[in-house]
């Protein structure tokens, strides 16, 4: 009876392996397929989009005057490509001044967009508030759709973050 038990046991244990095989190599294909897509890009495209996160890194210091500094970015290669820009407000300014950067930088639509992003978020977040959380950054990703996130940290874990700041 027990060898009975065994080959059933034996009969499924092969049959949820041959499954998560197949899935896994479904997958690995899956990606094997994506990556020729990348790797099948034209020169155009590519020099297309290295100018177009070029445009973005130009736009950061232009930011800062905004009181947004960049903690991190990160590009995203992929179909379709994406940055990823994580920004901390480090100072105020009023109406006056963004007006005037606005039409300082008129001609820099990159510019113009993460502003008019950094400054809605930065008005949403005020909004909100919670005692475990405290505000940490906000994240623009610029791809196809754009998306904005709002980020929080627990109050515990940003305090411990900002003694480490301190220390280097």
């Amino acid at each position: 009876m027990v060898k009975i038990n065994f080959i059933k046991d034996n009969k499924i244990f092969k049959k949820t392996t041959k499954t998560i095989s197949d899935g896994a190599d479904q997958i690995l294909d899956q990606l094997k397929n994506g990556l020729s897509k990348i790797g099948d890009l034209g020169t155009n495209t590519k020099n297309k989009f290295i100018d177009y996160v070029k445009d973005v890194f130009s736009v950061l210091p232009l930011l800062e005057k905004a009181g947004f500094r960049t903690n991190r970015l990160i590009v995203g290669v992929s179909i379709p490509p994406s940055v990823e820009i994580h920004f901390s407000r480090f100072k105020e300014i009023n109406q006056n001044e963004i007006d005037i950067l606005n039409e300082e930088y008129r001609d820099k639509k990159m510019f113009k967009l993460i502003l008019k992003s950094l400054l809605m978020s930065n008005e949403f977040q005020s909004k909100l508030s919670s005692e475990s959380l405290v505000f940490a950054e906000t994240c623009i990703e610029i791809s196809i759709p754009p998306k904005v996130s709002i980020k929080y940290l627990n109050k515990d874990i940003a305090n411990l973050v900002k003694l480490e700041a301190d220390f280097d």
